[in-house]
């Protein structure tokens, strides 16, 4: 079963943006002005009448050219632990999307736990705080965040979540994620189609990273001649373990607790394909699907809502983004669980992306093997 009464026009505006139909050449109008904006934006800013704003240690951007789903936030957890691994004492800056910090910029988490409730900052950034084990600064305005992690934490670079789009906050170094599965959709600008800029501004990055797959494939051709020169990488998702939440924290279990049980899914992010596919991969096969929109904040109606589907079954599951949420309500007491993801790199491609950051970002790190 899935949830058609929370879609509406957005649901049907989202699928649309594999297709090239009816609505797509509606919306085309709407995405050329989308586009002039974007390339006004960019004029300014390339021209030098306005300059993006540094901060005193370099920022990596972490970022895509499409509307959700390339999987940002556990790539920038991984590139996070990786950072720190090797030395470095790096601070996570990001928006806050879905929150209500109506223009503050805060102190989100710091030493693995978020110091602020879900509705307030979102749960990307919930998520960050409570898994990143770094500082993790939260605001619209990145430029204050970044000034801030630097000056309250004594950070040696920031990882900026969702910056590739970003133009007031310099930037040393640019990795760009493209969804392996969805790609670019149906190749338009927003709202005909998922694009946040055009394939061009690919000239950009530092390094692409192909997610959801261990093989670039066919897109090693379109990098090749329209972002010549850019490395490009291939990062799978896998499934780790499952996580449960008790008192707030978030407890590892073992796969096998999925394993031969009734189960029910409930998400609420921009594509849920690859989480069904990773369930897959476990061999669970759920007996109903519950899908909400991206960032949807859960309340009493969705609560009874997903009580009264889940009826018979033994366990809720859902993605980590989607725990911090449902963890308040009663049914969560031993019954949701969240299917927790690893990024996987060749040894080769790790160690050669992350002498990418480094050589770009000017950093010394200690070591920069596989692993770290």
């Amino acid at each position: 079963m899935r949830d058609e009464s929370t879609g509406g026009f957005r649901d049907r505006l989202v699928r649309s943006w594999s297709t090239s139909g009816p609505l797509r050449v509606a919306l085309t109008p709407a995405a050329w002005l989308f586009g002039l904006g974007v390339a006004l934006r960019r004029f300014v800013y390339w021209s030098g009448l306005v300059r993006p704003r540094a901060v005193s240690v370099p920022v990596v951007s972490v970022g895509n050219l499409t509307v959700g789903g390339t999987g940002k936030t556990p790539f920038a957890l991984w590139l996070t632990r990786r950072l720190v691994a090797a030395g470095l004492r790096p601070a996570v800056v990001t928006r806050g999307y879905a929150g209500e910090l109506a223009g503050r910029v805060l102190t989100v988490g710091e030493g693995g736990r978020a110091l602020f409730d879900v509705e307030e900052i979102g749960d990307e950034a919930t998520l960050l705080a409570e898994r990143a084990g770094v500082p993790v600064v939260c605001g619209a305005d990145r430029v204050a965040a970044a000034e801030k992690a630097v000056a309250e934490h004594g950070v040696d670079l920031i990882v900026l979540d969702d910056g590739f789009q970003h133009w007031r906050l310099g930037r040393a170094v640019d990795i760009v994620l493209v969804d392996g599965l969805a790609r670019f959709g149906n190749g338009s600008l927003l709202p005909a189609g998922p694009m946040r800029e055009g394939l061009a501004a690919l000239r950009r990055a530092d390094a692409i990273v192909v997610t959801k797959t261990a093989e670039v494939g066919l897109l090693a051709g379109t990098f090749a001649r329209i972002a010549p020169g850019v490395p490009v990488f291939a990062a799978a998702y896998a499934p780790a373990a499952m996580v449960q939440s008790e008192g707030g924290v978030l407890i590892e279990r073992a796969l096998g607790m999925v394993v031969g049980r009734k189960v029910v899914t409930v998400s609420a992010i921009a594509d849920p394909s690859s989480f069904y596919a990773l369930l897959g991969e476990l061999e669970v096969r759920p007996i109903d699907v519950l899908e909400f929109p991206d960032h949807h904040a859960f309340d009493r109606v969705d609560w009874q809502q997903i009580s009264k589907v889940a009826h018979g079954a033994d366990l809720i599951v859902c993605t980590e983004k989607d725990l911090v949420k449902l963890r308040r309500f009663p049914f969560a007491r031993g019954r949701l669980a969240a299917l927790r993801l690893e990024l996987r790199l060749d040894p080769a491609d790790e160690e050669s992306l992350l002498r990418v950051v480094a050589e770009k970002g000017g950093l010394v790190v200690e070591r920069s093997t596989p692993g770290v």
